[in-house]
């Protein structure tokens, strides 16, 4: 069963390229073939029409120097023509072309070949057109071969010293004269058909073979392009299968190998591998995050149980004073844990709806489902009064930290007002939480700025505390993600990675930039609401 399924999936595997590839081929034979159509069209068309140009004129040039001939050898006086005509140099045409020299009642005075005078048709239009003394000239059929026939008029006063100098052979003399006689000239087109049939044939095969031959190439070209899309197949078709099997995502650390070129071809892979190298990292953090998001809910809710069913067994033997400290401890565990959950739902709502919703809109209450852009929030008084707020927390705490206000500009960004406060608390508190009170040089400072640049507002929030380590700070904003010298601290992780998220929904962007031992400085970017900017800012004085 299992040589079975792998030679099914084999066959699907080979099936899925074998379509593109039928289809790429079918065009570029369709192409081509269109394009060799054309061509020998053209060519059979010009080589036919020059062909039959040469039939008739080579035709016209005989009988023209035949008449001329003939008339040369009119007698002075009636009947004119006469009895025995020399037509020797003429006689030189008689292959394949026939000659003949008529009275005009119909009388052959002289044939070149007159076994095939016999078969031509009399055209009576040309006929009657010779005797009113016109060329006439014509295309007729006999047994299947086509004649080009030409019945011209012979005259007694034209010579050849009649003609000017400057008509061409091929052209009408114009008769003069008593009509004397009737010069019949025929040619079959017999050799062009012949020749027209043999390069119809040329052509057909030519084309067939340049066809098969294009059509062969285009095969292995397309399927030597299209061979490293199998592998393609081939990791995306072993994922599934492995993912389908069970609830586990399959194996992402398979790669596509990379051919050597640089195309297109090498641009999907590269995608792909891309893809796959994030879908990686995006597992791997949603497994980490649930251990650690595991870890930090069973903290205290062990507590909250510990407490909670030592107090229920002993609650009669215990004295009041100790039991209210373990109902407080259970308590502030409760309200830590809620928190945490509170935390944690923000960030799976944000998961759920970033995807889904423009950074920038929101939807505006009672407005049937329409997008609307959010309020617009004047940043600087937001900032300057949790500044306040944090500024009367420290001097109730006797903290000897410095919260100082550096450049702070006027700017307006678009938001929830209550979401930015808890963006501008958490890089605050972060500030506070990492800065101590005292050093050796001078006393913890933390200077807030705010200032326009273009169409961006900036936030900085700088602190002269710990500082965090170059390993650990392309980290410091994934979810629960703490450095060691953080964990000395309270805390859970989630406070940056809530400010990332908060700050990736105003359609913004975070960094941070540090030293460790020397403090470390965040900045938050903000598109700005308008290009105007108007608010009203509170001075504090240092």
């Amino acid at each position: 069963m299992g040589e079975i399924g792998a030679s099914r999936a084999a066959a699907r595997l080979r099936a899925m390229p074998h379509t593109l590839r039928l289809r790429l081929v079918f065009w570029y034979g369709l192409l081509l073939t269109i394009t060799l159509v054309a061509f020998g069209s053209l060519i059979f068309l010009l080589a036919s029409s020059a062909l039959n140009q040469s039939v008739v004129t080579n035709t016209r040039v005989v009988g023209h120097a035949a008449l001329l001939d003939i008339e040369r050898q009119l007698q002075p006086t009636p009947p004119y023509m006469p009895l025995n005509p020399d037509l020797h140099d003429i006689d030189l045409y008689r292959t394949p072309i026939v000659i003949a020299l008529l009275t005009p009642n119909g009388q052959v005075l002289y044939s070149s070949n007159g076994s095939q005078l016999n078969m031509l048709p009399r055209n009576s239009a040309a006929w009657n057109a010779a005797l009113r003394r016109q060329e006439a000239w014509y295309t007729t059929e006999v047994n299947g071969d086509r004649l080009y026939v030409g019945v011209l008029p012979v005259c007694q006063t034209r010579t050849a010293s009649a003609l000017p100098s400057n008509v061409s052979a091929t052209a009408a003399p114009t008769c003069q004269g008593p009509l004397v006689g009737l010069l019949l000239v025929a040619k079959s087109f017999n050799d062009v058909d012949n020749i027209l049939l043999l390069l119809k044939t040329l052509l057909v095969v030519a084309s067939a073979v340049i066809l098969i031959g294009a059509l062969a190439g285009g095969w292995f070209i397309v399927s030597h392009v299209l061979r490293p899309l199998e592998g393609v197949v081939a990791t995306a078709r072993a994922i599934k299968e492995a993912t389908a099997r069970g609830t586990r995502i399959g194996d992402l650390s398979l790669r596509v190998p990379r051919p050597r070129r640089h195309d297109e071809i090498g641009l999907v892979i590269d995608s792909f591998n891309a893809m796959l190298s994030d879908l990686e990292h995006a597992v791997r953090a949603q497994r980490r995050f649930i251990a650690d998001a595991s870890h930090e809910l069973r903290a205290p809710l062990t507590t909250i149980q510990g407490n909670l069913a030592f107090l229920q067994r002993h609650i009669d033997e215990l004295p009041p004073e100790e039991r209210r400290t373990m109902l407080g401890d259970a308590h502030s565990e409760t309200l830590r844990l809620a928190r945490l959950v509170d935390d944690l739902l923000l960030l799976a709502r944000a998961d759920s709806s970033f995807a889904h919703q423009n950074p920038e809109e929101t939807l505006a209450p009672g407005s049937n489902g329409r997008r609307a852009l959010p309020p617009v929030v004047e940043l600087d008084r937001v900032l300057l009064h949790l500044i306040r707020q944090l500024r009367l927390r420290l001097q109730a705490e006797d903290s000897p930290l410095k919260l100082e206000i550096g450049h702070i500009e006027p700017v307006r960004v678009r938001g929830e007002e209550e979401q930015l406060r808890r963006l501008i608390l958490i890089l605050l508190d972060n500030a506070l939480k990492y800065t101590p009170a005292e050093n050796e040089q001078q006393p913890g400072r933390v200077v807030v700025s705010l200032e326009r640049l273009g169409h961006e507002a900036i936030l900085r929030v700088s602190d002269t505390g710990i500082g965090i380590d170059p390993a650990d700070l392309p980290h410091i904003f994934e979810r629960f993600y703490r450095a060691d010298r953080a964990r000395q601290r309270p805390g859970t992780g989630l406070g940056l990675a809530i400010a990332r998220t908060l700050v990736e929904q105003f359609g913004g962007r975070i960094g941070a930039e540090s030293v460790p031992g020397e403090g470390s400085t965040f900045s938050v970017w903000l598109p700005i609401a308008s290009p105007s900017s108007q608010g009203s800012s509170a001075a504090l004085g240092s």
